[in-house]
């Protein structure tokens, strides 16, 4: 393909449906990308994924003809549910957030380095003291620390984690805690194939 403002904004792992003339749209996924193979073009190496109608998107006009295909169009969100050890922020008092670095909450099977940070806070203010508590990773109710490999970082609050299982926790969610004192923090990220 060209190389352009519209493609190069294609990378790795990325959905994209680009079949419509079959009973159910076919999505694609990004497997490769060479950006300058050729001068002026950009490569790009495919696989075949299953159109999800609870993600995806095809929209139609009154005649139902096609004018619109979005793969991941509906975005899955991790809202706390009302049991979740998360504090809520607006309340007053200690609390922790955990965040990732990344456009989604992904972490793939033998993939790459995923940077993690912990930030502690007063009612809505951010704490000096960012000394990060006990970390744990867990699959279910399974503690999980010979399937995550931990890389420090020049933060003390950041680290990166590798998720060193196998493809049977496709699907699955790993749930990453920190406890430091009464502070608890999770983070759910779900495991990808790679």
């Amino acid at each position: 393909m060209p190389y352009n403002d519209i493609t190069k904004t294609l990378f790795y792992d990325k959905r994209i449906i680009i079949s419509t003339d079959l009973p159910e749209p076919l999505a694609w996924r990004i497997s490769k990308v060479e950006p300058f193979a050729h001068r002026g073009n950009i490569l790009y190496t495919m696989k075949q994924d299953v159109y999800d109608a609870h993600h995806d998107f095809i929209e139609r006009d009154d005649d139902g003809n096609i004018i619109g295909m979005w793969a991941d169009y509906y975005k899955e969100t991790n809202l706390p549910s009302e049991d979740s050890t998360q504090p809520d922020p607006s309340s007053s008092g200690n609390y922790a957030v955990i965040t990732f670095a990344g456009a989604e909450p992904h972490i793939k099977v033998n993939g790459s380095y995923k940077k993690i940070t912990i930030t502690y806070y007063n009612s809505d203010e951010q704490l000096n003291d960012q000394t990060p508590g006990d970390w744990s990773y867990w699959i279910d109710d399974t503690e999980i620390p010979d399937l995550i490999k931990v890389v420090a970082t020049e933060s003390p609050n950041t680290i990166k984690i590798k998720f060193l299982g196998d493809e049977e926790y496709l699907g699955k969610s790993i749930t990453i805690k920190n406890i430091r004192d009464e502070i608890v923090a999770e983070l759910q990220l779900q495991i990808v194939a790679l």
